[in-house]
């Protein structure tokens, strides 16, 4: 942070560049249909006003002073989402096996997973529980065993982790989305296919990165049965997989205006929806969707890819 400015206090983990595909409108600044999963009431709002948490990626150094370094990096990586190949990735049919789109949209998705709120407040429960394990009657153990040898821990460092405040974990978050590219190799390893609509009939949310599993848990990006969704805009959403024995890089039409893929997006989120178009029309569309499944229509049509 430069001497004498004032640090970023709106930090928002959806990027606005991001969202202003899905606007619903050309104001200034745009709005965008929002939609609750704990209430029914949807409502337009102003796109600089939603996915935001003051102060979520700052932190205060030694003299106590608000540092925002990691809120500058993401303004210059977003600075994608304002170029010609993710313009293009849009709206167009872009070759998807060019290795330079490849390279910026996987490490677009990998930083969106890591930076969401949720994977924070994830780390620091698995810190806590790690915190109350150990902090128990039995203390810590002198050695743990790695492929089969023994190796002994140094105690040493275990108070300055124990009582780790949120800025220490805070940082922590950090490290982890500054060196995300052991998951953006992963996702450049998936096979990709992009399915198209004519019409904007695809929303995202405040958890854009969507992982899926056939028995609806988080099984691993490398686990063969996980696919990713992301949408992209309106009329594009890109499909990652590990099916290399079908097609790559190809685009596929969207079905029943796009419900299922939809439906999968909205389910995953983490409290909103965010829509070009009114949220209960998605939502009717996805009804729909599920009573051509209730008798009996195949379920796969709609993200089949």
């Amino acid at each position: 942070m430069s001497s004498g400015s004032k640090p970023t206090r709106r930090c928002h983990w959806v990027p606005q560049a991001y969202l202003k595909a899905f606007a619903a409108d050309n104001r200034k600044p745009p709005r965008i249909w929002r939609l609750s999963n704990q209430e029914s009431d949807a409502e337009l709002k102003r796109i600089d006003r939603v996915a935001v948490r003051n102060h979520l990626y700052v932190v205060r150094d030694k003299e106590g002073q608000r540092d925002d370094a990691q809120e500058k990096r993401f303004a210059e990586l977003e600075q994608f989402f304002s170029s010609k190949p993710w313009k293009a990735l849009q709206t167009g049919f872009v070759d998807l096996s060019d290795q330079s789109i490849r390279k910026m949209v996987a490490l677009l998705a990998a930083t969106m997973y890591v930076r969401n709120p949720a994977h924070f407040e994830l780390s620091t429960r698995i810190h806590q529980s790690f915190v109350d394990t150990f902090s128990g009657p039995w203390g810590l153990p002198d050695a743990v065993i790695i492929g089969g040898r023994r190796v002994a821990l140094d105690h040493s460092s275990w108070p300055e982790h124990a009582n780790a405040s949120e800025d220490d974990l805070k940082r922590n978050w950090f490290d982890m989305m500054n060196s995300c590219g052991d998951i953006a190799k992963m996702f450049l390893g998936m096979r990709w296919a992009m399915v198209a609509s004519e019409e904007p009939v695809f929303i995202t949310s405040d958890h854009p990165i969507t992982f899926l599993h056939p028995d609806l848990r988080f099984r691993g990006i490398k686990n063969p049965d996980t696919s990713v969704i992301f949408p992209i805009s309106p009329t594009r959403v890109l499909c990652m997989d590990h099916r290399h024995e079908e097609p790559a890089n190809e685009y596929y039409p969207a079905q029943h205006h796009g419900a299922a893929i939809n439906m999968l997006v909205w389910r995953d989120a983490l409290e909103f929806m965010f829509s070009p178009r009114e949220p209960h029309e998605v939502c009717r569309q996805i009804l729909e969707l599920e009573e051509h499944i209730a008798v009996g229509e195949d379920p796969t049509k709609g993200i089949e890819i």
